[in-house]
Parts: structure tokens; sequence; C-alpha cells
């Protein structure tokens, strides 16, 4: 029996023990305990002196964790004396080495015929390399189950025999259950699929990239074939659902495909478009910006706007804040290109969010307006200085004027206005000639020029008529301007065409005492002047008796208000027609007023005299009105339509409040519709308060009024302001037209005023074409449309009517 028992000691791979009873403790740990070879050999130890046969070299070696779990079972299997409670129990020993390996111990206790304990013996069982594999099995099994990607097992005959969470979830299936069992083909319904799946099996070889659908979804499926542990045949498919990921590939492919379209539309605009981060940095840079900039996109991408185009990096952070406010901006920039040199443009910043509306880039695109600029100017410098002299011309003047009269009011000053006249230049010109006489004009600008101080300002208005108006302390100080004036002209003017005396006749009017508006003072010191001349007096201060024109304003002004109360005044009507059609394009209501006294009174002598006493409000409202009547009375009668029909807008109508409203009340009133009219505004008009004209155009123009600026070349601020004016169509003022088939300057700014208009979208319409040869001429510089004798005077309604509102005379004959 000994030698039997030693034969299993040796053979086995479990280590036995064995401990004799002695002790009313069970877990004390002197207990005598027998450990067997294999036993130590299990922990690392060789021999009885490295593990002695006590308990505690069993007890001691036990994990903290397991060690109080593991005695309690050891000892309530031994006191239960009757024997049901086992001992089975699994846990950690440390071995010599340090490391903790995982035991099974079972035993089992002898006792006597009472129960009383007698001996307990057992084995232990080494886990540690079999719950690593058992860990390994569910570790894999877990990976295999909660793969991203479906995972079919199937057998030689292609039938599923397993599959993971991923594979029902694509296929819609509830349970592992649903598809055991199942043809790989009623799977995928694939017949190429299901060949290749054969083949793939029956070579134990590998195949990938497979494409196939299955209720809409698109799928990549991979085989392979495998042998499993008993060498049996086994096919791995495994199926990935790629809908959304070739979505998003497609997409992308087409986004990737618009932002090159986009990309490549942005290179072939002419302006220069460039996308720069919120750091400044540049991230796009178009072909136009490489041309304007002379900077390549590989020399800019990446640096900073800022630094390479910028001379004030502080005005760029000002409006970079105001961009953040608004989300937009635009305005005129100076840039600097890469040779150095510096250009305006004018740029649009739109600033792009996020989709959380954070900052995210900004799109900058802007145009080199070197040209335009240029011909503005140059246009502004034409219709603000003299061409011959160099000075500023009558308009520029009155508006120096009014800045003057302002400046004294507020101080409490006297203002000098005084009128020059040159003496027998009218003989230089018939004797000599215009070519002499424009030599002389020119030195004399240059002598009375020289002859003034920083704040006088010398103009010339027309022929040899020359102004100045200075801030002066009283009429003595003017006086002795006047002098200075003479004074320049003492020595003779010498010219190609001779020499010759000139003298000059000055008249003086003063702020406030002759008047207080500029119209006033320039008649005042013109009545001034001529009584100068009449005297040859050199200069003569204006004196009320010399006034009696005034006088004759007041009483015209008088007769002017009955006229409107009394409705005596009436409208007459002259044609707009196309030149290059010759058809009737539109009319415009002109104001006319017969005196019983005087007869035909001019409106350019009769609506300034409304301005200055401020009825011209009333009087415009009154027109507007009355023309509304009259075209509603044509459409009544069925007659042809003439097309939009002009009513004039003064400045001072411009100045009241409400005028929007009030011009959009009368036409509703009357029946029409905004888009049956047309309003002229003048162009001085504009800019007597641009900003809130600006306003009031805005507000007509949504309304769907056309807009036109009349008397257009005449002005001058509006020529930067112009861009910004919502209006349809220009224009030429007559006193261009009339003189430019001989007045080559005239002719100039006749060109450049069509050229601007074409530039910036507007039609354009010339007044006070009287020739055949004008109209042709206009024709050809691109003009669209035109008024004027030529073509037809104003004339009462029921004239106009009969020449222009019928089929047969829809047009006139431009040949």
């Amino acid at each position: 029996m000994q030698a039997r028992f030693d034969l299993i000691r040796q053979a086995t791979s479990d280590g036995l023990w064995d401990m004799e009873i002695c002790s009313p403790d069970p877990i004390d740990g002197d207990n005598p305990f027998w450990w067997s070879d294999q036993f130590r050999r299990l922990l690392g130890y060789s021999d009885e002196r490295d593990f002695p046969n006590v308990l505690r070299s069993w007890s001691s070696r036990l994990h903290p964790d397991d060690a109080g779990p593991t005695l309690v079972a050891f000892a309530a299997h031994v006191h239960d004396r009757t024997g049901r409670t086992p001992y089975d129990v699994t846990y950690r020993l440390k071995c010599r080495n340090g490391e903790y390996r995982w035991f099974r111990a079972q035993g089992k206790t002898i006792r006597a015929p009472d129960g009383t304990p007698q001996r307990v013996a057992g084995a232990l069982t080494d886990l540690t390399d079999r719950n690593a594999i058992l860990g390994l099995k569910r570790f894999s099994e877990d990976i295999i189950a909660n793969l991203p990607v479906g995972l079919i097992v199937a057998d030689e005959s292609l039938r599923i025999i397993r599959v993971n969470r991923a594979f029902l979830e694509i296929f819609g299936m509830q349970q592992e259950g649903s598809a055991l069992a199942r043809a790989l083909d009623a799977v995928f319904r694939n017949d190429a699929l299901r060949e290749e799946a054969q083949r793939v099996l029956r070579d134990e070889s590998t195949r990938q990239g497979i494409a196939t659908e299955w209720g809409g979804k698109r799928l990549r499926v991979a085989l392979a074939g495998i042998r499993d542990a008993e060498e049996r045949r086994r096919l791995l498919v495994m199926t990935e659902d790629v809908t959304e990921k070739q979505r998003l590939r497609e997409e992308a492919r087409a986004h990737v495909a618009r932002q090159r379209d986009q990309l490549s539309l942005l290179d072939k605009a002419t302006d220069a478009i460039l996308v720069r981060g919120i750091d400044h940095r540049i991230q796009f840079w178009n072909k136009s910006a490489e041309r304007l900039y002379g900077w390549t996109s590989k020399e800019v991408l990446g640096r900073s706007e800022v630094e390479l185009l910028y001379d004030e990096p502080s005005q760029f952070a000002t409006l970079t804040d105001e961009l953040l406010e608004h989300d937009e901006w635009r305005g005129e920039l100076m840039h600097r290109r890469k040779d150095g040199s510096s250009f305006a443009v004018e740029s649009h910043w739109t600033l792009v969010r996020s989709e959380d509306h954070q900052p995210q880039s900004v799109l900058v695109i802007n145009t080199d307006i070197t040209q335009r600029k240029a011909t503005a100017e140059k246009i502004e410098y034409l219709a603000l200085y003299d061409m011959l002299t160099g000075l500023p011309n009558r308009r520029l003047f009155a508006d120096r004027v009014e800045q003057a009269l302002m400046n004294a009011q507020r101080h409490r000053r006297t203002l000098a206005v005084m009128f020059m006249d040159l003496n027998r230049f009218k003989e230089i010109n018939d004797t000599r000639g215009h070519g002499v006489g424009d030599q002389v004009l020119v030195k004399v600008a240059t002598r009375l020029r020289a002859a003034l101080r920083g704040d006088e300002t010398l103009a010339r208005l027309a022929g040899d008529e020359f102004v100045v108006v200075a801030q002066t302390d009283d009429a003595h100080a003017g006086i002795l301007i006047a002098e200075r004036l003479e004074q320049a002209l003492t020595d003779p003017v010498v010219t190609s065409g001779g020499t010759f005396s000139v003298g000059v006749s000055i008249g003086i009017a003063f702020y406030p005492s002759d008047g207080t508006t500029s119209e006033d003072l320039l008649k005042c010191a013109d009545i001034a002047m001529y009584r100068a001349k009449a005297t040859g007096a050199g200069h003569i201060c204006y004196r009320p008796e010399m006034g009696s024109e005034l006088a004759e304003r007041m009483e015209l002004a008088r007769k002017l208000q009955r006229a409107l109360s009394e409705d005596k005044l009436e409208l007459h009507y002259q044609p707009k027609v196309c030149l290059r059609t010759g058809k009737l394009v539109g009319a415009e209501a002109l104001l006319r007023w017969h005196d019983p006294e005087r007869g035909w009174i001019s409106p350019a002598t009769f609506i300034p005299v409304a301005e200055a006493r401020d009825i011209i409000g009333v009087l415009g409202k009154w027109v507007l009105r009355q023309a509304c009547r009259q075209l509603k009375a044509w459409q009544d009668a069925d007659l042809a339509s003439p097309g939009r029909l002009a009513v004039n807008v003064s400045a001072r109508q411009l100045d009241e409040a409400g005028v929007a409203d009030s011009i959009q009340a009368i036409v509703r009133e009357e029946g029409l519709a905004p888009s049956d009219l047309e309003l002229e505004l003048t162009e001085s008009g504009v800019m007597h308060h641009v900003e809130r004209a600006i306003e009031i155009m805005k507000t007509l123009k949504r309304a769907g009024f056309a807009l036109t600026i009349d008397d257009f070349g005449t002005g001058y601020s509006s020529l930067s302001y112009l861009k910004r004016l919502p209006v349809d169509k220009l224009k030429i003022d007559m006193a261009f037209v009339r003189d430019m088939l001989k007045d080559h300057h005239d002719r100039t700014i006749v060109t450049t005023i069509i050229g601007m208009a074409r530039n910036l979208d507007l039609d354009v319409i010339a007044e006070g074409v009287e020739e055949a040869a004008q109209a042709d001429t206009l024709r050809a510089m691109g003009c669209d449309e035109a008024q004027g004798f030529y073509f037809g005077r104003p004339v009462t309604a029921e004239v106009f009517a009969q020449q222009w509102l019928t089929p047969a005379m829809q047009a006139v004959c431009l040949e």
C-alpha cells in the first residue's frame, strides 16, 4: 500500500498535504502539516528546510485578500461534525520568486464515529496557466463579440455556425439563433460572392475588398479559409457596413470638386480675393491678388495680412473690431504692393462663422480703384475748377461762401464778398481773338491770386468775372483787400498777342449788413460792381438804394404765393426720347407761371425766390399732385403711355421732415403707383445734407420710384458719394451739352460722365439738346436718352397728348 501511495504521489502534478488534528484550533500555525515534494515544487521550494512541515508554511503565504476567507473555509470544514461542509477553495499563494499564483485546494476530513475530526488531507492544483488560457479565451470571445465588423464562421457546406453581435446588427437580426444553420447564400444572395467563398474555403486562401449590397446597405466583405483545432475546414466572413463611409466619401469628393470649381471661379475673378484666419494669416490668395499685389500664392500663404499689406496696423485693428461686431465691413483702404508702392482699394470683408457661431475666417474682396478715383478726381476737378485759370468755379465758390457764412455767423464776424469785372476785356477779345483773351485771363488770375492771403478765396464765375470772399474785421478791411486787387493789375499784362492795360471794377457787399445769404451778397456785390464800372470808381461798396432788385424779388415772392393759393400756376410737359430708337420713353413735368402784369416768368427767376422764401415745399407738393392727376387722366383716357413721368424735387424739400412719406402719400391718393413716376433731384441738393438725402432716396427707391440726379456735373461732393446713391440715371446739365460741339472742355466732361455712368451701370440722359448734331454726337458717345427743343418744347397737357400719346406719334426721326 505504501509503495502504491508513493507511486501516486510521484506521478501526480498536484501537491498533496496531510495534517493530523491534535489541536482544537485547526488553523494554528504551529500545527504539524505534511507537504509533498510536488507541493513544495509548485511554490518553488525544494525541501523541508525551505518549507517546514507546519501549517504556517502555507498560511503565511496566502494572498492578503484570500487569507481570511480561505482559513475560515478550512476551519469550517474541519469543525463540521456532519461532514456536509466541503473544502474546495481557490486562492493565491506567494511563490519563492515573489509571484502569486492561483491554486485550487480540495480536502477531506477523517472523523471518529461521533464526528470528531482526526485527520484532514487533500490536494493542491495549480490553476494559473489554466486561468490564463480561459481568460484569453474569454478575452478573444469578447473581442469577436464586440468587433465593429460583422463576423461569420461557416462550415464546409457554407452553413453559418457562429456570428457576432455586429453581424446581427448589420443584417437586422435580434438573436444569434436567427442566423445559425442558414446557408451563407441565403444571407447575402450574391452568386459571385458564393462562388468566391467556395474557392477561398477550398484553397484556404483569403480575399478582401468584395463589395456587395444588402437591404439598401453598402457592404465590404473579406473572406478567409482556415482549419479549426480538429482540422475541419472553416470559412471566416468579415462584413463591414460602409454605407455611411461611402456617403461621407462621396460627399467629400463632391465637396472637393465644388471647392475646386469655386477656387477656379475665384481665380478667374477680376477682383483680388483672399481668405484670412482669425489670426490674420492668409489662407487663400487668388490669381487676381497675385497680379494686383505682385506676390504669388506660395509667397503669402501663412503670412500675416497686416504685415504684408498695411502701413497702419492700428487702422486694421480698429476695422477688425468693427467686423467682429457687425459681421461685415466695406470701405476704402490704402494697400502696399510687393514693390513697396501704395494704392487705393475698395475692400469688402465678410466674417465667416463656424457652426457654433464662433468667428472662423474672413473673406476679403479687394478692388483696385486707382483708375476710378483718378476718373472721379478728374470729373471733380472739371466740376469744381475753371479749366482755363485753375481757379475755383461758381459751384465751388458757392460752397466756400456758405462755409464762410456759417463761420461768420458762429464767430459774429464781418464777411466781404467782392464781384470783379475786367475793364475793356471785350475789346481784347474782339480785336485780338479769344486765344489772346484767354492768355490775359490766365495772367490776371495769377496776379489776383498772388494779391490775396491764405483765408481769402478767389474764383472765376464766367468770362472776365471774378469773385472774392474774405473774413474781415470791418468794412475798412474789406476795402483794403479791394485796393490790393486793383494794385495787382496796375502794370500792363504781357501776352504773345501784345501788351494790354487791364483795369478792374469791384463791387463789395458785407455780411450781415447787406445780406445774410450767398445769393443776396453776390447780388449786392454785382449791383455795386456795375455802379463802379459805370462811374469808373475802381471799387464801390453796396448801399441799400442800389437794391431795388431785392425789392423786386420780394414783390415777386408775394405774387408767387398768391398765384399758388389761387391755382394760377400750370404744368407743361416735355418729352424724353431714346437716342437709339427715337421713341418716347418718358416726360418731365415743368412748372410754368404766367403773371397778368409781367407775362411769362421763367422758372429760373421764381424758383430761387420760392426757395429763399420757404414756399418751395408747398410748391413742390402742388407740382407732384397736379402731375399725378394728369398722368392718371391720360391713363383713364386709354392714351398711349408716356413712360415714367418725371417730377423735380428741390433741395429744400429734402430738408423737410417726412418728405418720403409725403411723396408716397400723394401718389397713392391720386391713384398711381410709384413705378409710374421718376423723381429728379439736383446734384447740389443731394449734397446739401448727403447722409440724410441717401436715406430718403433709399426709402423712395424701395417704394418703387425711379431716381435721377439732375444737373449732373455741376456739383462736386457727389462724385465721392455717387456709388452710394441708389439712383437709376444721371442727367447731364445743359450747360455742358450746349457748347460741347465747340468747347472741348465741355465735350470732355460729357464723355467722362457717360463713361462713369456705364461703369456704375447707370443710364444717362442729356438735357438741353437743341440741334441734330448734338443728338448724333450724344448717341455716338453712348448716351441713352435726351430731351430738349430739338425733340420737343414743353407744352400743355392737351398739346402733349396730341403730339405724343397716340400710336402714330410715339417716335421722332433721328436721321
